[in-house]
């Protein structure tokens, strides 16, 4: 390669960083756009921080790890450098915050500094912070996981006191259902090896790696996730009243918070209704169950005689294309996912859609609906993989190796693209509910 060329390469890299980072802070202010500046500063409930916290703790991440840790640059704000850190500044004193304005005059300063670092970088596959341009990938792909907090939240919020997005946000018509009953089967995933845990040579985070050869003895798995029907008969023959379906710590967290349905249901004469982000809704039968906890995941399964998928299934029945012995990107093949014709993802529709609405994101197993529509559930608790070594910070992945985290899969209608690759963990603790998660179950063969 001539020097020339490499400079061109170099050049290429930097406007494609600068594009993704723009798109991405643009999709951030439009989800604030959602709600009055009022409803931003306070608590959408649960204990959880205001959501305009997350605004400027963004613009902190980025100002750390690009402008100190790569550019040698001091502190711009040490006073938004401690309320905008989650572990200086716990949930219950993020209060007085300073005014969006004020944040976003912030998050320009530091852009304005970081677009200068980035001009002036050259990548180095030898240095591990740089290598694939690493550091920039670690503040983007964090910038779109609090995108999907941020969705989180802002659904917990009364959909009257909500705008939908502008003009300049595409929303898609949400496709039909088109997958009849007689496929909501089981497929059978063959005993075998498969490599289990990021396998490609760019960013990924600490806990997907190393990726290594995983024995899996044979098992069945849910062609589709569990649906909202599906899970109304659980309801209705009582399955939040049955002891014998939960662990001890799951029924003691049923009777504490009086659990009795998923979040976002409410009882409407003899059926369902159901909180969506801009409306309320009779329950849509066809759409995969969401807003419920791990433990009620797990009661779910045993009600049905099965049992929630291992990691290590879920992510063979996602991934593996048995027939060339290797491992696809996404449930449907290698090439990051630009449209909707293959998932639903990346806000296309602001909400899930009918299971196996998308036959062309089929897994090499046959398996629908595992890239995108909700997160499901897994059975393992959140651990590091043999040879795990925590980088470039312990509190991405190793302080969350508590015992009480479980491991989700598959992303769901708000996770941007590069987190939808198979071997991407999400982790939460057994009884939240507030995220767009649901699940499939397993069963041996």
């Amino acid at each position: 390669m001539s020097r020339k060329d490499g400079k061109d390469l170099g050049r290429e890299r930097v406007e494609e960083i600068r594009r993704l980072m723009e798109e991405a802070r643009s999709r951030t202010l439009q989800l604030f756009d959602m709600a009055s500046e009022a409803s931003l500063h306070e608590s959408p409930g649960f204990g959880f921080r205001p959501i305009i916290w997350h605004l400027a703790h963004i613009g902190v991440f980025e100002g750390y790890w690009l402008l100190q840790k790569l550019g040698g640059e001091s502190c711009l704000d040490e006073r938004y450098e401690r309320i905008f850190d989650p572990i200086s500044t716990p949930r219950e004193d993020s209060k007085n915050l300073p005014s969006r304005r004020e944040m976003e005059s912030y998050l320009e300063r530091v852009r304005e500094r970081v677009w200068r670092v980035l001009d002036q970088t050259s990548f180095d596959d030898k240095e591990p912070l740089l290598k694939q341009a690493y550091i920039f990938h670690l503040v983007l792909q964090h910038e779109y996981q609090h995108q999907e907090t941020l969705a989180y939240l802002l659904h917990l919020l009364e959909p009257s006191g909500k705008m939908r997005p502008g003009a300049s946000v595409t929303v898609a018509a949400a496709p039909d259902g088109v997958i009849q009953l007689q496929t909501r089967d089981m497929i059978l995933i063959p005993e075998g090896e498969f490599a289990m845990g990021a396998v490609w040579d760019d960013f990924a985070y600490d806990n997907e790696l190393p990726a290594r050869m995983v024995h899996v003895p044979a098992f069945r798995i849910d062609r589709l996730p569990v649906t909202n029907a599906e899970y109304a008969r659980f309801v209705e023959e009582r399955g939040y009243e049955r002891r014998s379906l939960w662990s001890d710590e799951g029924w003691a967290h049923r009777e504490r918070e009086g659990w009795a349905a998923p979040l976002y249901w409410e009882r409407a004469g003899e059926g369902w209704r159901e909180r969506r982000m801009f409306e309320e809704t009779e329950l849509k039968p066809d759409h995969p169950v969401t807003g419920v906890s791990w433990y009620e995941a797990e009661a779910f399964a045993h009600f049905a005689g099965k049992r929630l998928p291992t990691e290590a299934e879920w992510e063979k029945a996602a991934s593996w294309d048995e027939g060339k012995s290797v491992k696809r990107r996404f449930a449907f093949g290698d090439t990051l996912p630009a449209d909707e014709g293959v998932a639903n993802f990346g806000f296309q529709f602001w909400g899930t859609t009918p299971v196996g609405s998308f036959p062309n994101g089929a897994s090499p197993y046959g398996c629908l609906d595992m890239t995108g529509n909700v997160w499901e559930w897994t059975s393992d608790k959140f651990e590091g993989y043999e040879g795990f070594n925590p980088f470039p910070y312990p509190e991405y992945s190793q302080e969350w190796f508590d015992g009480d985290h479980r491991v989700l899969r598959g992303g769901s209608w708000a996770t941007q693209s590069p987190l939808l690759r198979t071997s991407f963990r999400n982790f939460f603790r057994r009884h939240f509910r507030i995220a767009f998660a649901g699940f499939r179950c397993a069963a041996p063969a």
